[in-house]
């Protein structure tokens, strides 16, 4: 029987983690033996291995803050930036378990040190979950496009230097990557897939699509004034959801450009329900009520969440996939996004929702609007984003394609 090891920094945190973890249940239940290697373990499923004691389980806490350290001095502003430079004994961890594929996703933040990659002797498929994997350092790029052929003058770094941090870990890349001969690359949208093809250090792999996906049976749809009272909502009230992790700090998640959106929506019929932040002290935003739910970490309660909106606003700057917009429309809930990225793999102008011109918050006000002011579109809106969640993000379909993945790699290379 096929055994596969998947690899991630966390079980349980970050979006990289849910996505890991719901292909490690989904591929369970194609009768593939999987198990989960992680640095951080908080879960207590039995085939996820983590430290193998509290004082290992003290010292991986620490490794994320070891390795960002070495660029911290230079890192003018603060976003993820790993060398991955970290000594670590993932090799003889993999070979003690012996898979027959190593499966790596979100493998940063002190978990991996970048020559390891080469040290791996089992075919290799990497499903990137940001662009670190391809650039010198950061994890989005934000329009820079040095890593189509090399980095320096990081922008992230604040350097004019050719010769700098980002070169020395693009440099890195390049000679560790040359050495590994047995190496898929998947992303969760053809965006991602296409950088990866542009870029000077991946471009020479094979890529493959294959979505994030969700268990659609824990994802569906609730009455909606049923969800409200759970959430104590007034169900006479056009709701209006945002959500991510660190929702309104993160800026490429684009709060900023809903807030903007919101100076024209203001009224009495209209409240805004944010999640995924420590609980706000903001009551209202220009007139419109603001419903703050805090970090939420239960299915169930975000599932209500999700229900009990008429519309969620995804107005990412950069988005590899956009899980919020999947389990949003598994739920029934159209999503209002830009125009760009991989959210135009998951949301269909007016059909699941609505693709607002890029950062024209004019045009994010429009679609929001669009989407909530007709009863009987809403409706339609909903059947149809609930229709699409189930045809193409369903994890037993995802986790069927990484399943015919690795039978192609073992057995028809």
């Amino acid at each position: 029987m096929m055994k596969v090891l998947l690899v991630n920094t966390y079980d349980q945190r970050g979006g990289a983690a849910i996505a890991t973890y719901r292909v490690f249940k989904g591929l369970r239940k194609t009768g593939i033996t999987t198990q989960l290697l992680v640095q951080e373990k908080l879960s207590d499923e039995t085939d996820i291995i983590g430290p193998p004691n509290l004082f290992y389980a003290y010292i991986s806490a620490l490794r994320p803050y070891l390795d960002f350290f070495i660029p911290f001095l230079s890192l003018r502003k603060r976003k993820p930036f790993f060398p991955a430079i970290l000594p670590e004994n993932i090799i003889s961890k993999i070979n003690r378990l012996d898979p027959d594929i190593v499966h790596l996703n979100w493998i940063t933040g002190g978990f991996i040190r970048l020559e390891s990659l080469a040290g791996i002797n089992r075919p290799l498929i990497w499903t990137l979950h940001d662009m670190w994997a391809f650039t010198g350092g950061c994890h989005y790029t934000e329009g820079c496009h040095r890593y189509e052929n090399s980095c320096g003058k990081c922008p992230v770094l604040n350097s004019s230097r050719e010769r700098d941090l980002s070169s020395w870990i693009f440099n890195r890349k390049k000679e560790t990557y040359s050495r590994i001969k047995n190496l898929t690359i998947t992303t969760p949208s053809h965006w991602l897939a296409d950088a990866v093809r542009k870029s000077e250090l991946l471009g020479g792999f094979s890529t493959e699509v294959i979505p994030n996906g969700l268990d659609t049976t824990v994802f569906s749809p609730l009455e909606k004034i049923s969800a409200r009272k759970e959430l104590s909502l007034d169900p006479q009230k056009k709701l209006i959801l945002f959500g991510a992790i660190d929702a309104t700090q993160n800026k490429l998640k684009g709060f900023q450009y809903l807030k903007e959106a919101i100076k024209k929506l203001s009224g009495d019929q209209i409240e805004l329900m944010v999640f995924g932040d420590s609980k706000s002290s903001v009551t209202d935003y220009y007139g419109l009520k603001v419903n703050s739910f805090g970090y939420v970490d239960d299915s169930y309660k975000l599932r209500c969440l999700y229900a009990a909106a008429d519309v969620m606003v995804v107005p990412s700057i950069q988005e590899v996939f956009g899980q919020t917009a999947t389990e949003a429309m598994a739920c029934g809930t159209p999503v209002v996004a830009f125009r760009t990225t991989g959210l135009l793999d998951i949301v269909d102008h007016k059909q699941t929702g609505y693709l607002a011109s890029l950062f024209d918050t004019e045009d994010l006000a429009r679609g929001i609007r669009w989407c909530i002011e007709d009863q009987k579109r809403n409706l339609l809106l909903s059947e149809n984003a609930r229709k699409k969640v189930l045809h193409k993000f369903d994890i037993n379909k995802t986790a069927g394609m990484y399943k015919d993945l690795y039978h192609k790699i073992l057995f028809n290379s």
